[in-house]
């Protein structure tokens, strides 16, 4: 099959579903009022946890590679806050630009976006990579990304306290001993955990339209543009090293890279919004990288299937 042609056929397969999905929903809500928080909350204490619990209790990969994805995952966005704080300072940009440029460095759209994905394009298998890569990188947006969103004017207590509140950790942890003894869920949970997490795609994406029918876009293309090519670009690039350090091959190399790539993270805007960036700015940069994201994932996917 031709380049040009396989490229297209990766969107259709892949993308445009995605679209779909985000654009009945945006349809909707021009009509009718659905709650995007009511919406967030349920996936957050609900579905996310039962996705975590049924799929890595049930999944062919062993603790130790679990546990090595999501440290990457965690190595990989603290990297990256790195970078985009370099870059920050380098341009000199005001602190409100600034905290959401580098929030959106490192904070990625790995739910939402990441997982209809990853799951459209390598199925349940790729999905069980993700996950715990998924864990990682919440853990790590809210401890290091409260602290960037308020540059200094609140504590890491908060930080914490953010991430203590969330069951995904302690799913994790349970998961990651469940897999390491070998034990299986009771069956009724075992079943409950599998259609909750079912969920998860679905809603995601649902929020995703929502969220991105409520944004706006002003006078920053400079900025916007730079924090895009510093989420796909150097975001790939720093993945692959990663991934490279881990010495992965194969689907979880794949997977992880495409995770890491994924378009900037809707939570980017939450805490932008919470500890003193600058919202709008974070918003347009939500818009554009998912925009973006339907050449650039498409042509990453070929590149690393090759």
């Amino acid at each position: 099959m031709p380049p040009l042609a396989e490229f297209f056929q990766v969107i259709v397969r892949t993308i445009l579903p995605i679209f779909l999905i985000i654009g009945a929903a945006m349809l909707v809500a021009r009509y009718k009022t659905l709650d995007v928080r009511t919406l967030s909350r349920t996936t957050i204490y609900l579905f996310s946890p039962a996705l975590i619990l049924n799929s890595m209790t049930t999944s062919g990969l062993g603790a130790a590679e679990l546990g090595a994805v999501a440290l990457g995952a965690a190595l990989f966005c603290t990297l990256m806050a790195v970078i985009g704080s370099l870059i920050a300072r380098g341009l000199r940009y005001p602190r409100a630009i600034a905290s959401s440029f580098v929030l959106a460095a490192f904070i990625m759209n790995s739910v939402n976006f990441g997982f209809p994905f990853i799951e459209f394009t390598f199925g349940p298998a790729g999905l069980e990579i993700a996950v715990p890569f998924f864990v990682g990188q919440v853990l790590t947006a809210y401890l290091i990304g409260t602290y960037v969103a308020s540059r200094g004017r609140s504590s890491w207590k908060v930080a914490v306290r953010n991430v203590l509140t969330l069951p995904t950790p302690y799913a994790f942890l349970l998961a990651i001993a469940l897999n390491m003894s070998g034990t299986a869920l009771p069956t009724p949970i075992m079943r409950a955990t599998e259609v909750m997490g079912q969920a998860v795609v679905p809603t995601a994406l649902v929020i995703l339209g929502l969220q991105l029918r409520a944004a706006r876009l002003r006078g920053l293309w400079g900025p916007i543009l730079t924090a895009s090519f510093t989420r796909f670009a150097l975001g790939a690039a720093v993945a692959l090293g990663v991934a490279a350090l881990f010495g992965w091959q194969g689907l979880t190399r794949q997977v992880f890279v495409l995770e890491a790539s994924m378009p900037a993270g809707v939570l980017s805007g939450v805490l932008a919004t919470e500890f003193g960036g600058d919202p709008v700015y974070s918003a347009g940069i939500i818009l554009v990288t998912t925009l973006i994201s339907t050449l650039f994932l498409s042509g990453l996917l070929l590149f690393l299937t090759m």
